[in-house]
């Protein structure tokens, strides 16, 4: 990953609340002016812009060692895997640092759960060397999740789609998918429990999940980009059918609270 990608996620981040600090100062000084009890408001005007500045330089480092941390895991991941991206049909994403697996190589059959030879073979090359990248940044992780993802489409014709395009039909499209993606990550994730070749299985245990998303994060077009709205009408179906691994860092929740009003002293 670029440095400058990361300073300009982090210079936005930051942009952003610089902005809300400004305006919760605003408020506060209104607030201030209008105190009839507040003796010295040249003081406690003071007094606030310290401390909110304080906290706005404090959200700014936490905002850096966020998109540090997350710069090093992918470059640790890219390192990792350079040599197997082209061959798996993988690639990994800079900004959410999924690993994406599609489906039309070595992937799920169409409509099914088990896992192919093929795809056991792969898991067995990716899923150690992962989790001991990922396990090098432990303290950071809160969740490890592999996701199953489908395309729009159903290959079965069902008895609610003779009107292909009515809602009726979407919907039982959509539960169906929902449950193929739920079905294939479970099995990922039964097949790597049951793996004799992972270390710390206690470990992985406490952060390892699986999430069916259906065709809810459909891909459009060659660059096999999130499609605007999650339109299908430029869908491409073979990149939206795939299985992803990705982590949940603890910097959301820090993000979280950096975006929380932070309580004010009433010390003057």
């Amino acid at each position: 990953m670029h440095t400058e990608d990361n300073n300009i996620y982090a210079l936005s981040i930051a942009d952003a609340m610089a902005a809300m600090m400004l305006i919760f100062t605003l408020v506060l000084l209104v607030l201030a002016l209008r105190l009839g009890s507040i003796q010295d408001k040249t003081a406690e005007i003071d007094r606030l812009h310290r401390e909110l500045g304080a906290a706005l330089e404090q959200n700014k480092n936490e905002a850096r060692q966020y998109f540090s941390m997350k710069q090093a895991i992918y470059q640790a991941l890219s390192k990792e895997f350079s040599a197997d991206l082209k061959k798996w049909n993988a690639r990994i994403d800079k900004n959410s640092l999924a690993f994406i697996m599609e489906n039309s190589k070595n992937g799920f059959e169409a409509g099914k759960a088990e896992i192919p030879p093929e795809f056991q073979a792969m898991l067995e090359q990716f899923v150690p060397r992962y989790l001991k990248v990922i396990h090098q940044y432990g303290q950071h992780i809160n969740e490890i999740r592999i996701e199953g993802h489908t395309s729009s489409e159903w290959g079965v014709n069902l008895a609610e789609c003779q009107d292909s395009g009515s809602e009726a039909c979407k919907k039982s499209i959509y539960l169906k998918n929902m449950r193929l993606s739920q079905d294939r990550a479970l099995s990922v994730l039964n097949y790597i429990l049951l793996m004799d070749t992972i270390g710390d299985l206690s470990w992985v245990r406490s952060k390892l999940t699986a999430n069916g998303l259906s065709s809810s994060h459909l891909l459009c077009g060659k660059e096999k980009t999130p499609c605007p709205g999650n339109d299908s009408k430029q869908e491409n179906r073979e990149a939206s059918r795939r299985v992803e691994f990705s982590v949940r860092t603890n910097a959301e929740s820090k993000i979280e609270d950096m975006l929380k009003p932070k309580a004010i002293s009433k010390n003057r």
